[in-house]
Parts: C-alpha cells; structure tokens; sequence
C-alpha cells in the first residue's frame, strides 16, 4: 500500500485558494495576512494534517527553530531540572523547540550533546551548568548563541548568573542574628563560581558582625563523583569533620540543600537535634519544605535562570554583536523550622 506524501506549503495554498507565499507567512507569523485569509489557511493545515519541517524550513530561511539545552546532570539535584523547565516554558514562548541533553558531569557526555545538537542545526545552546569551557567554545565556533548558566567557562558567550555573595550574607546574617558565633560552611570544590561567591559573602558576614574567621569550621573540595546521590554522603562526610573542630560549631551553611540534606543525617545519627541543639542552612530550595524539620534556605530563582537564559540566546541568534550578554538574578533567605538560636552552655 503506498504511503501518503506529506503535505506541502503548495498543496496548503491550492487546498485554500491562496499563494504560497501567503502560506509562508502564515507558518512563520512573518508579515501581514488578512485575519480570514489566515484562518482559512489554518483550516486548510488542519485538515491536511500539514506539519512543518522544523530542519528543512530553518536552513531555507537560515534560522532554527530549535535551542538545545546541555544539562550538567538531571539526577539527583533538582536545581537543573527546574532550569531546563524555565528554558521550555520560554523557548515554547518564543516559537521554539528544545532539544535536552544530559553531561552527567562528564567532559565526554557533554561534547556529544553539543556535536548532536550542531547536527540539528540549532539556534542556540544554553548550558546548565557547563561542564568544560572547551565545549561551549565548540559550539560558539560553529556560529551558534551560547549562554552558560551559574558557571561562566568560556565567558565569551551568554551568562545567567545569580548572586551567590549576597544569598551567603542574608543566610550568615540571619544566624549571626539569632546569636551563633560558631557557623561553618560545607560546600563543593571551592573553585567552582557559585561556591566562591558564597563562600565570600560568608567571610564577609561574619567579618561585618565581628566574628573572626575560624578556617576549621570551612569544609569545601573536590570528591569522587558516584553514582545515585554523592552529594548526600559528602554532606554527611563534611559535616562529621565540622563537629569534630573544637570548640564546636552551633550552625552551619551548606553550599546545596543535597549537602544540607547530608549534614541533617550526620546530626541526626549523634542524637543532635535540629534546630533545638544546631542550625542548618541550605541553598537553592530544591526538596528544602519536605525534610524534616523544613529546612532554612537560599532560595535560588531556577525557573528564572532558564527563562532568562532564553531571553538571552534567542537574542544573541538574533544579533550576534550585541553588547548585554550578562544577566545576574537575586537571591532570597527562606526561614523555616531548621534554625533557631543556639543552646546555651
């Protein structure tokens, strides 16, 4: 039985007594149709069962219709799937698709998710968060808009930013204000641009509220990556070592709510109580609400990220020269039920 042919632009306008031109525009919301005119062609694609050659109709009018999203992994932080949810909901805005790859952390994993998206001719790439500067520059060279996502890398391309600095201050301050002199911080390598920002905002509070600064109660590295959930295990890793530091710590502030997450389950096990006898904050506000108790957090505007991400990419296809290529959102301290001020002793 001999398959049907896929409709056409020319069968559209013979099935709705118009040009193919008027078609076009139509199917590319480029240029004035008269409002019947336009339904009459929408009536015509319906019952045709036309779709459009998302590729073939991008290269004829050197344009994608497509952004691809490189996630520097999808499990187990939650932080990037709320991201690329950010970047579908404004790339579907804008008239786009996406296309999603995960880099599992891995240099390799995310090569091949930019060599792939190079294949369909995307418009841009937006990476949450890059894994190796070598691969957006990949994609940047081929004369596709980057935006990078938390960890600039290449930083000659797009960057979405949030203010690591001032997130770390409020969450320093707020403890500080409750009464604990004795606050550490766990995070990941401290290399990393979001750790160095918060890990500064927290020197820098505890030097505006006159606390010298103890080097023992700051736990941050590199650790092997395992599968399943490591950043668990380091929470609860970094968080034995900062009760060991003498004298001890009453709080501490976590680089993610996964660490976070870890360090409640090393308190937990030495029969500390949150946040009668230790304070924990977190960072992002993933899964933050549903630990007991709700923990304390840096909430971080995911959904934000990807929507501005977006913005940004779509305008760099659009304009490659353009000069603002740098957008920096806010934090915001969420108070719950895992800080309180600290026992007495």
């Amino acid at each position: 039985m001999p398959v049907a042919r896929p409709m056409t632009l020319r069968d559209v306008a013979a099935r709705a007594g118009v040009s193919t031109s008027t078609v076009a525009r139509v199917v590319h919301g480029n240029g004035y149709v008269a409002e019947a005119t336009r339904r009459r062609v929408e009536q015509a694609m319906e019952e045709g069962g036309f779709r459009l050659n998302a590729v073939a109709s991008g290269l004829k009018r050197r344009r994608s219709t497509t952004i691809g999203a490189v996630l520097h992994e999808t499990l187990p932080n939650p932080f990037f799937a709320a991201v690329a949810l950010g970047v579908e909901r404004a790339a579907r805005e804008h008239g786009y698709d996406v296309l999603i790859a995960n880099a599992s952390g891995s240099p390799a994993h995310e090569r091949a998710g930019v060599e792939a998206f190079l294949a369909q001719q995307v418009a841009a790439i937006v990476f949450a968060k890059p894994v190796a500067a070598a691969n957006v520059e990949l994609a940047a060279r081929a004369g596709v808009a980057v935006v990078e996502v938390e960890e600039p890398l290449f930083g000659r391309g797009g960057r979405v930013l949030v203010d690591d600095r001032s997130g770390a201050i409020a969450a320093v301050r707020h403890l500080l204000e409750l009464g604990h002199e004795r606050i550490g911080f766990i995070g990941e390598p401290a290399g990393e641009h979001a750790v160095r920002g918060r890990l500064a905002g927290y020197r820098e509070a505890l030097a505006a509220g006159g606390i010298e600064l103890d080097e023992e109660l700051v736990v941050v590295g590199d650790y092997t990556r395992e599968p399943e959930w490591p950043l668990l295990r380091v929470g609860y890793d970094y968080m034995v070592r900062l009760l060991a530091a003498r004298p001890a710590a009453t709080a501490v502030l976590a680089g993610s709510d996964l660490l976070a997450a870890g360090a409640l389950q090393a308190l937990y096990e030495r029969c500390l109580r949150v946040p009668n006898d230790f304070s924990v904050i977190g960072f992002d506000d993933t899964f933050a609400q549903h630990l007991t108790p709700p923990l304390t957090t840096v909430r971080q505007p995911m959904l934000e990220l990807g929507v501005g991400a977006v913005e940004l990419a779509t305008a760099l296809a659009a304009s490659p020269r353009r000069r603002k290529r740098e957008l920096r959102l806010a934090t915001e301290l969420v108070v719950r039920g895992s800080t309180a001020a600290p026992p007495l002793r």
